[in-house]
């Protein structure tokens, strides 16, 4: 085996490992260490408590101005949830719900992205429930001028509405968020449901 060949099976293995081990923390209750700390997450209210989800506790609304340079588009998420120095972004659309099977319209979401840009590399899709909801999910690598990220797009739907998302980190970091945000989207609720004792208080 060539010197090459042994470190990617390395690389591959300790990313193997740290998935494992990502998916083992409850977000309901553990601290999990990101970057060298350790962070919590908790239910955050998203379009007037239209849906709740589990994003991390040190994660804040991405400034307009970041927001405008991050997202040229008009069409960029109303909701932008970003971590410090904005390098992992969750952002969000509410939608009317459309009937159909949720398959078919993340799959218009996946020729989305393939018709903007070409280049892009897809992974994995699946599907998520939570307690009273169902969601689906798709994972692709594109790239920038000087690096590759790491986006994850999914859908959630409640009885009236749907939940449009989008998570987005560095790709050298993917395989510590994609099970944590899988986590997430499995604990997404509704309405008033999905808020705790001491929120809006």
């Amino acid at each position: 085996m060539k010197r090459e060949d042994f470190v990617d099976v390395k690389i591959i293995q300790l990313q193997e490992i740290y998935q494992n081990m990502a998916a083992e923390y409850d977000l309901l209750v553990d601290e999990i260490p990101i970057h060298r700390q350790k962070v919590r997450f908790r239910y955050l209210p998203l379009f007037d408590e239209t849906f709740c989800m589990l994003i991390p506790e040190n994660f804040a609304s991405m400034p307009e101005e970041a927001a405008k340079a991050r997202y040229i588009s008009r069409y960029r998420p109303p909701v932008i949830l970003t971590g410090p120095g904005y390098d992992e972004n969750f952002g969000f659309h509410l939608l009317e719900n459309e009937k159909g099977e949720l398959s078919r319209l993340i799959g218009q979401m996946k020729e989305t992205v393939k018709r903007h840009a070409p280049e892009t590399i897809f992974y994995e899709e699946g599907m998520v429930m939570s307690a009273d909801m169902e969601g689906c999910w798709f994972d692709y690598k594109n790239f920038t001028l000087d690096e590759e990220t790491y986006n994850m797009q999914f859908l959630v739907r409640s009885d009236s509405k749907l939940l449009a998302g989008t998570f987005n980190c560095r790709m050298r970091f993917y395989d510590m968020w994609k099970p944590l945000v899988l986590q997430s989207l499995s604990f997404v609720k509704s309405g008033k449901k999905g808020r705790t004792s001491d929120e809006g208080e």
